[in-house]
């Protein structure tokens, strides 16, 4: 494979050349046996038949349901993600920001002509579960990258476990010295993600085993779901009569119901083997070791994961945290074989400062997180280590005046309140409480200044006829008094903050009361 030959040209060619897979099903007369020799022949490079035992639109991972949601989730979780061409840190040791920006400004001309980004990240997430994938980069006339084109992974072999990669057009079975050094693929021809431990390996004994237990379970259930009826004769029917009886039984067992003689007996056998079954058993295991290799061993079912429930939640964060990995070890391939590459051949001899990165969506960006935390601070004491570690900011210690702020009878409120998680003495309730009803008081002094600032005036007056003229106007001012007190009054702001600081430190109660059962329930 050249890199001067279009996309279009190599799929249509090898389309033309390999059709006579498309006439293999991978999954007929598949056993363990068979599957172990493929694994053996992949590790020596020959990867055709495993290959397309894998990804075949009848293959495991389209025939396998527990194996097809967990390679839909985990490449949705990097194709719902965004990209972007970042620069290492200023602080670095010859960093130059003019050439920083221009790198950045290459890298980002390169990208943002590319018509599958995503597709490609699709194609390259999919090495976690086979093994490893190909995207072949294609270029227009000014140079720039125009697609990533996928490669059926069926159409390569490699010399031994770890040596070079061959293109093998006919997707035939065979080991790297049969196609020749001119099929042997040039780093420029790829970028390429190997994956030490791909998931499919335990897919595919998974799927084996499955399917016998699924075969030997439908034979129990022909025989013993529905149980045969023996009916057992009595001893006084006569010789001649028993050809009759076993005629009128045979009918009567079949339909369920009917008249025998007398001193007829029924029996049903099977019962001891219908209550001691054990595939159920055995599926449920063999889909446990898939989903914990699948997922890394964050879940160990799929099923009825619950949406808006405790469960939902926990599969939703798991396949956030796949993606991210999936993500990071995407954007290292594109940093080493395209990126590096490219602003070596544009900026020789100078270094690298700038590199594409994939950002899944999930994760906050650092406006978002500053936001959160502010709001928290408002009522409790949040960990400086913590508050760097999460934006990524360097904090040096808290400003003289903030420390002031929280010092006063709300920060005294929210202090004594936290006591509960630091096992302190104190009462939270009361300290709640106390704390509000004296910033309550200060707010509704606040609010009522005015009115008492006209009050104290109008009772300073010399004389008798004064005070009353200024009581009259003050009464006649009330009502406009009264709006613009009640627009925006700080009393109301204190009972705001007093009930939201409430309900938090509730369900902090709540939450550590719960946590406490469940700790208690597994011992």
């Amino acid at each position: 494979m050249n890199t001067a030959i279009s996309a279009r040209n190599i799929i249509q060619g090898v389309q033309a050349v390999n059709r006579f897979r498309d006439c293999l099903n991978p999954l007929r007369d598949l056993t363990m046996w068979r599957a172990v020799t493929m694994m053996e022949q992949a590790q020596r490079g020959m990867m055709p038949d495993l290959m397309w035992t894998y990804g075949a639109d009848t293959g495991i991972e389209s025939t396998d349901a527990d194996l097809m949601v967990i390679i839909e989730r985990s490449i949705a979780a990097v194709v719902d993600s965004d990209w972007s061409i970042d620069q290492i840190d200023s602080g670095t040791g010859g960093f130059d920001q003019a050439l920083a920006d221009e790198q950045e400004a290459c890298l980002r001309e390169h990208y943002e002509g590319c018509r599958n980004l995503r597709a490609a990240w699709a194609h390259l997430a999919l090495a976690r579960f086979r093994g490893f994938a190909h995207v072949n980069p294609q270029f227009g006339p000014s140079g720039t990258l125009v697609r990533l084109e996928p490669l059926d992974q069926w159409n390569f072999c490699r010399d031994g476990s770890h040596g070079a990669w061959y293109w093998n057009e006919r997707a035939m079975q065979c080991d790297a010295r049969t196609l020749g050094m001119q099929n042997m693929l040039a780093p420029c021809d790829y970028i390429v993600l190997d994956w030490k431990r791909p998931v499919n390996r335990i897919g595919i004994i998974k799927y084996v085993r499955q399917t016998v237990a699924e075969k030997d379970w439908d034979f129990f259930v022909e025989c013993y779901g529905l149980p045969g009826v023996f009916i057992i004769m009595p001893s006084v029917v006569p010789p001649n009569k028993v050809d009759e009886y076993a005629e009128a039984a045979e009918d009567a067992a079949k339909a369920g119901s009917g008249a025998l003689p007398a001193g007829s007996d029924v029996k049903v056998p099977g019962d001891g083997a219908r209550s001691t079954q054990p595939f159920q058993p055995r599926l449920e295991w063999l889909q446990k070791q898939l989903v914990l290799a699948g997922t890394g061993g964050l879940l160990t079912v799929l099923a009825e994961s619950g949406s808006g429930t405790l469960a939902g939640s926990v599969h939703e964060q798991a396949f956030r945290q796949i993606g991210r990995a999936l993500g990071n070890r995407i954007s290292e391939a594109f940093q080493e074989q395209f990126d590096l590459p490219r602003l070596q051949e544009k900026f020789p001899g100078r270094p690298v400062l700038a590199y594409f990165n994939i950002k899944t969506r999930q994760q906050k960006i650092t406006a978002e997180i500053v936001k959160d935390m502010t709001s928290l601070a408002q009522f409790f004491i949040l960990d400086p280590e913590e508050v760097s570690r999460e934006t990524g900011y360097t904090i040096l210690g808290v400003k003289q005046d903030t420390q002031q702020n929280t010092s006063g009878a709300y920060g005294n409120m929210l202090a004594r309140a936290s006591c509960r998680n630091a096992g302190g003495a104190s009462d939270p309730t009361a300290a709640l409480q106390d704390a509000t009803a004296t910033l309550y008081a200060q707010a509704v002094h606040s609010d009522c200044k005015p009115l008492a600032e006209r009050l104290r005036a109008a009772l300073s007056a010399p004389d008798l006829a004064t005070l009353q003229a200024r009581l009259r106007q003050l009464r006649a001012d009330l009502p406009d008094m009264a709006k613009a007190m009640l627009h925006s009054p700080a009393s109301a702001a204190v009972m705001e903050r007093a009930m939201s600081a409430a309900l938090l430190d509730g369900m902090v109660e709540t939450t550590q009361a719960y946590t406490a059962r469940r700790k208690a329930t597994r011992r």
